[in-house]
This record gives C-alpha cells, structure tokens and sequence, in this order.
C-alpha cells in the first residue's frame, strides 16, 4: 500500500491524478503505457549495448556464425587506450567541436533575433512570415539537398564556393524553424510590461533584446544548444558531402571513411569501439543537462 502511494503521490500535475488511479480501468491504462514505455526502451538500448560490449569482443567473437553471444568473455580496458591510438581520433574530435560550437552559435543567435522580431516588432507582413515558417518546417529536408548543394558549390558570394568548409552547415543550423518557433514563444511568455519600462528608460530594440529577453531566455537557450550540439556532433550526411580535405573530416565521416579502407590493424572490434567513442559525448551532454533540456522545452511551449 505504502509502494502504490509513493507511486502516485506526484501524480496531480498529470494526466492521470490519484483519484483516477482507484479506477481499475485508469490501472490498466496506466500500466499499458507502462509496458509500451518499458519495450520502447528496450528498442532503443539493445543495439546501443550490443555496439559497446561489441567493442570489447575479438574480431572472431564480433564474426563468428555459431556460439554468439552478447557479452564478450573478457572486458580488457586497456582496449579502450589501444583504439583511441590507433584511430588517432583526438583530430576529428577537433573538427567536430569546432562545426557543432560554430552551429550552436549561429542557431542560438539567428533564432533568437527572429524570434524576437515575431514576438515583439512584429514588422508589416509578420503573419506572412509566420506562415513561411510553419510551411519550413512541414518542408522535407531531402527536396532542398540539391538546392543547397548547387548554391554552396557556386558560393553566396559568386565565384567563392564554401565547399570544403564549415560554412554549409553553420549556414543551414541558423536557419532552424523549430527553434525559431521556440524563442518566440517564450519571448511571447515574457511580461509586456517590462519591456515597455525599458523603453521609457531609453532603451531601444537591440538593448531589450540583449539585456531583458536573453537573460529571461537562458533555459531555452541551453536548450535549443544542446540539441544543435548534439544533433551537428552526430551529423553525417552534409559533412560528407562538402568536406574534401582529410584534415577537416568530423568524427561521423571518419567513422565511414573508416569502413571503406583496408586496414589490419583496424579490425571489427576497433570499429565498434571508434563508434562508441563518437557517441560518448552526446550521452554525457544529455546526462548533464537533461533537467535544463525538459525544462527548456517546457518553458518554451507556456505562454503566461
């Protein structure tokens, strides 16, 4: 009784409250959601388990067609020291902290500024804007491949291309429509009132912005660059595409070109492990900050 109690103290500010819990038909909803919850986590854990006890098995073991098992019979952690040598990934870590930081920055301050001047500006054809942006964001990203790819190749600047560069990708984070949408409404959330204190005061847009919606912005901030971090440290496809020069290839590209060479000294088992290297950030990242992430989200989404 004192468990079933425990369970469902918290349960007020949900969908279900402790009066709906003495329903056997709320119980029953409630612990099949718990059931599809508990099988989608193990959807999502399984592979990502396999992939690091993968690391620790020989090639053989990674290979073999009879007797496979899922846990390796050693766990050398010496094996750990050994791949990250041989990879030599302390360079592609580089590549891929200087693209994700440089898309943060850029999505963090274009979104912002456009969700600012949604919210509060409001220009002379707003309601225009808006329903491009919405239509952005219902835009598939595979019918605008060809489109980007064509203008990064011939450059903004005519003649001055930006393949090869991070420029393609640092360009694209800063026109995110999702996270536009973000700022906005939690700059829609921020009191009228204030704002209007800080013109009588002298200041003018660009002030207001700075000093009164980034500072009451900060978790939706946080969270709009954990998830640029976090989806640009795991992006593959357009630096693939632009990157040529060996010394600019991130981590996820490596990690491809990788596969494609033969090499002895690289086996199955490294592969695996070079894989769970360039995931290791992204957990930590997410393991850090996952109350800054949901609060974020939550925040952004309340209008008061």
């Amino acid at each position: 009784m004192k468990m079933k109690k425990k369970m469902f103290q918290n349960m007020e500010s949900g969908a279900l409250c402790n009066s709906d819990m003495k329903q056997v038909k709320y119980k029953l909803f409630y612990g099949f959601l718990w059931l599809i919850m508990l099988f989608w986590f193990i959807v999502v854990i399984l592979p990502c388990l396999w992939m690091a006890f993968s690391g620790f098995k020989t090639a053989a073991e990674i290979n073999a067609t009879e007797n496979v098992r899922f846990f390796p019979e050693t766990i050398e952690l010496g094996k750990l020291v050994r791949a990250w040598n041989i990879l030599n990934y302390k360079k592609y870590y580089l590549n891929t902290f200087i693209m994700a930081i440089g898309c943060v920055v850029a999505d963090v301050f274009a979104s912002g500024l456009a969700g600012y001047v949604l919210s509060r500006l409001r220009p002379k054809g707003h309601k225009l804007i808006m329903g491009l942006v919405f239509c952005l964001m219902l835009l598939p990203t595979t019918g605008t491949t060809v489109p980007l790819f064509v203008t990064f190749k011939n450059g903004i600047i005519p003649g001055v291309s930006m393949l090869n560069t991070y420029w393609p990708m640092w360009l694209m984070s800063a026109a995110n429509m999702f996270n536009v949408m973000l700022f906005k409404t939690s700059f829609d959330g921020v009191s009228s009132s204030l704002v209007e204190a800080a013109k009588i005061d002298g200041a003018n847009n660009l002030s207001i912005f700075v000093k009164i919606m980034i500072p009451l912005s900060v978790p939706v901030i946080i969270t709009v660059s954990l998830f640029t971090f976090n989806a640009q440290f795991g992006n593959f496809f357009w630096p693939n595409l632009v990157l040529i020069d060996p010394e600019k290839y991130t981590l996820g590209v490596q990690i491809y070109k990788i596969q494609q060479v033969s090499n002895a000294s690289i086996t199955d088992d490294i592969k695996m492990m070079g894989i769970l290297f360039s995931i290791l950030p992204q957990l930590v990242v997410f393991a850090l900050f996952q109350k800054h992430i949901m609060g974020g989200i939550n925040l952004g989404g309340v209008k008061g």
